[in-house]
């Protein structure tokens, strides 16, 4: 058995017996279409193990799965014919296969950790997605690959906001396509990375960023046009007046105010299985709050009033929402802009039957315990409650 042969060998063996952790392919010449490297990983999805292809090139990545029989054939095409460097990591050992200027191929084998031994720059990024295409485009990263000066921060958020969103969307159904909205998109840092992930993970599903500045909708359709995200695009609008027929995730980061009290409404009168929120400036309870006499100290000083009129906003949006039928979490979220305002409400469609009336007695009750009138999510569930009866 050649080098190549034992090198193909020893792959097939680490998936058959659970021991991959990752293969890199280098040194490319004439193909495929001058790519720099290729990582790939073991992945495993709704319908069964697959392999992870990240194709990097100069001014982009590229990220497909593949069966493991086609994942296999594809790297026996490529040795020592378009790549003449090879590193396959196992769970306790690297090998890695070199071609010299003739074409002679050369197997080395190591017992080392493969983490150690992985070059920076050759070295896959540990997060959960991989094509950092966009990213580029949007000016975050460098053509080589690496944050700008002044932009590492956003581009850990960006991962660390999939990070907190994957076990969620992990759970949306794959036999049809899916359908998620972004209002208030910005520049799209966030809609890209949502769209770019759900595509990772083998989803069919069309994004739409929701924006009212036609300078930021064209900047998103230009870069979803570069990238090749056919079913990603930008559209100027309202919250307010978007269309939401058919849509299973619902995200808003950052909408001023009520703002996102008029996103949770149109999420849960779509009835969107998924609701991502990251509340902005809560302005409109503080004015009303009356606080119970015992707790009045709480909001003696400026700074405890402000606090704590952002926490019972977003205990009552949790409130209204659990009663709409969802169930909710709030987690800490590093904010794109790097404000305080780090908070990340997450609500999903509840399975089981609630007590509608009951858990809306109960936001209402807690809402008037504060002495709040208006709030404008209780506002528009009411009114709409109203019109149907």
């Amino acid at each position: 058995m050649n080098s190549i042969e034992l090198f193909l060998a020893n792959f097939e063996a680490s998936l058959a017996q659970d021991s991959f952790r990752k293969l890199t392919l280098g040194k490319f010449r004439g193909g495929p279409e001058s790519v720099e490297h290729i990582y790939i990983r073991p992945v495993s999805l709704k319908n069964g193990r697959r392999l992870n292809f990240v194709r990097r090139y100069a001014d982009r990545d590229l990220t497909q799965n593949y069966s493991l029989p086609d994942g296999i054939s594809l790297v026996r095409n490529w040795l020592g014919k378009s790549s003449l460097a090879a590193t396959l990591f196992t769970i306790d050992q690297r090998q890695q296969l070199l071609f010299n200027r003739r074409g002679e191929p050369r197997l080395s084998t190591s017992s080392e950790a493969p983490v150690e031994l992985c070059p920076q720059h050759d070295r896959p990024k540990s997060h959960l997605l991989q094509d950092e295409t966009f990213l580029r485009h949007l000016g975050v990263l460098e053509p080589a690959g690496n944050p700008k000066t002044r932009m590492g921060d956003k581009y850990r958020q960006i991962h660390h906001f999939i990070a907190l969103l994957a076990p969620a969307l992990r759970n949306l159904p794959t036999g049809r396509s899916l359908r998620v909205f972004d209002m208030g998109s910005g520049k799209g840092y966030l809609t890209f990375a949502v769209y770019a992930f759900l595509q990772q993970e083998g989803y069919n599903a069309e994004v739409v960023g929701v924006e009212r500045r036609p300078g930021l909708v064209d900047l998103g359709n230009r870069v979803a046009a570069q990238c090749e995200f056919a079913d990603l695009r930008f559209e100027v609008g309202e919250i307010s007046d978007v269309r939401l027929d058919g849509v299973d995730v619902v995200i808003a980061l950052h909408a001023c105010d009520t703002a996102t009290d008029d996103t949770i409404y149109r999420g849960i009168a779509a009835q969107a299985q998924l609701i991502f929120l990251a509340p902005c400036c809560h302005q409109e309870l503080r004015p009303q709050l009356m606080p119970p006499g015992d707790i009045a100290p709480l909001f003696k000083h400026g700074i405890q009033a402000e606090r704590m009129a952002e926490a019972i906003t977003d205990a009552l949006r949790c409130l209204y929402l659990e009663a709409s039928g969802y169930t909710t979490t709030i987690q800490e979220f590093i904010a794109l802009e790097h404000t305080k305002k780090n908070l990340l409400i997450s609500a999903a469609k509840n399975p089981k039957n609630v007590d509608h009336e009951l858990l809306c007695r109960k936001a209402f009750d807690f809402q008037a315990l504060f002495g709040i009138t208006h709030q404008r999510l209780a506002d528009l569930l009411r009114t709409s409650a109203s019109s149907h009866k």
